[in-house]
C-alpha cells in the first residue's frame, strides 16, 4: 500500500509538472546584438558581436515550484564564445563554445544550468539576464522545467516548442 501511495504521488507531481520557454529574441537586448537564422526555437538566434552586450527581461511564471533552467545556444567547439545567464542577479551558469565529440559546425545544443530556480508563488516575477563575456556569443532560448525527468536534449526545435509555454517579457 505505501509502495502504491508513493507512485500515486510521484505521479501527480508529474502531471503538474511545467514547462516554460524564454526566446531571446523577445528579450529586451542592445541594439548591437544580432539575429541569426537557424537553430532557433520559436524564433531567431542572437548574436554578439562583442563583450558586454546584454539581453534583459521580466517574467511572470504561473507557477509556483523549482525548475530546472536550460539554455539553448550554439558551439563551434572551439572554446571561447561564452555568455553567462542571471536570474534575479543570481549567476546560474556559463554557457556557449562547449567541447563537444561528434561536432558539426555549427552545433545548436541544449545545456542545463547548475541551479534550480525557486519559484515561491504563482506569478512570481523573474528578471533574466544573458549577458556575453565574449564576441561571437551565440543565445536562443531559455526553458524551465518544473519535471525533473525532463530534457530538450534530442528533441527537435518545433518538438521543444510545442512541449513547453512561451512566456512573455514584461519590460
Amino acid at each position: 500500500m505505501k509502495k502504491l501511495l508513493c507512485l500515486a504521488a510521484l505521479a501527480a507531481g508529474l502531471l503538474g509538472a511545467a514547462e516554460y520557454r524564454i526566446e531571446g529574441n523577445n528579450m529586451n537586448y542592445d541594439d548591437e546584438w544580432q539575429k541569426g537564422v537557424g537553430g532557433g526555437t520559436g524564433g531567431s538566434i542572437l548574436y554578439a558581436p562583442k563583450k558586454g552586450l546584454k539581453a534583459t527581461g521580466t517574467y511572470a511564471v504561473p507557477e509556483a515550484g523549482k525548475y530546472t533552467v536550460w539554455v539553448h545556444g550554439e558551439t563551434r567547439n572551439e572554446g571561447w564564445r561564452r555568455a553567462q545567464i542571471k536570474i534575479n542577479g543570481v549567476p546560474f551558469g556559463k554557457f556557449g563554445d562547449d567541447k563537444q565529440k561528434d561536432f558539426t559546425k555549427p552545433n545548436f545544443y541544449w545545456k542545463k544550468m547548475m541551479l534550480p530556480l525557486e519559484v515561491k508563488a504563482a506569478n512570481d516575477i523573474i528578471k533574466v539576464e544573458v549577458t556575453a563575456l565574449s564576441g561571437s556569443a551565440r543565445f536562443d532560448s531559455i526553458v524551465l522545467s518544473s519535471n525533473p525527468d525532463f530534457t530538450p536534449i534530442g528533441k527537435t526545435d518545433s518538438e521543444v516548442e510545442d512541449a513547453t509555454e512561451e512566456l512573455e517579457c514584461g519590460e
